[in-house]
């Protein structure tokens, strides 16, 4: 009879390597929310300036941020530069 012994599985990654779920999800709900409150600055400082008269306005422009910064975000993640679409 021969002795064999357990020899350890190398193909299986370190929980060290990978990030927990727990703070992935952190990272993720900081981008949405840091993207929230661009958005809302910038209607802000545009209800501010007086460019925005009502509230269509406000949803319209709102509306427009929200595509910019889903483009950045996009781009960010996926290293592509998007030209900005002219309205």
């Amino acid at each position: 009879m021969v002795r064999t012994t357990a020899q350890p599985d190398l193909r299986q990654p370190t929980q060290s390597a990978r990030p927990s779920l727990s703070s992935l999800l952190s990272a993720s709900e900081d981008e949405f929310y840091g993207s929230l409150q661009r958005i809302w600055n910038n209607v802000v400082q545009l209800e501010d300036n007086g460019l925005i008269h009502d509230e269509h306005d406000k949803f319209v422009y709102a509306y427009r941020f929200a595509e910019e910064e889903l483009h950045r975000a996009f781009a960010t993640k996926n290293g592509i530069a998007f030209s900005s679409p002219s309205h």
